[in-house]
């Protein structure tokens, strides 16, 4: 089996099976994203840790009406920010949307299977929503700190 194969399958699998979908806690914060290029909606829950230092994400989840790509990102995403702060996530993201616009290796070793995604343009940004909508519910979270 080719690495391509292997990135295929892990993405049919967490689409099938996603982590984190519908899941159900008490969540401090949410944000809708949606993608008007291909019609993908999406909201991302998160429960903040804010005792400590540098909050940590203790709880994440999705509800999504989007295809198959979008909804593995979206599990992806709850696989990998578990106990992660908001500001890696960050840095994660931007490390993900530079490797898949300008087609180059991940440094992420759970999310390369995303970089399949880079020689398909329009599904780019099916793959970045969630990253995308988190990181704007990062921005919202630090304005509501700031205000």
């Amino acid at each position: 089996m080719s690495i391509n194969q292997l990135y295929q399958q892990t993405i049919k699998q967490h689409s099938q099976s996603p982590v984190g979908l519908n899941a159900s806690f008490a969540h401090t914060h949410e944000l809708e994203g949606f993608n008007p290029s291909c019609g993908d909606e999406l909201n991302i829950y998160i429960k903040l840790n804010s005792q400590t230092k540098v909050p940590t994400i203790v709880n994440i989840g999705f509800t999504a009406d989007a295809c198959a790509i979008c909804i593995a990102s979206c599990s992806l995403l709850c696989t990998h920010g578990l106990n992660q702060s908001l500001q890696q996530l960050q840095q994660d993201y931007q490390s993900l949307a530079h490797s898949l616009n300008n087609k180059i290796p991940l440094q992420i070793e759970l999310l390369n299977c995303l970089t399949g995604v880079s020689s398909h343009p329009s599904r780019i940004n099916c793959a970045l929503l969630p990253w995308q909508t988190l990181s704007q519910l990062n921005n919202n979270i630090k304005e509501e700190l700031h205000a």
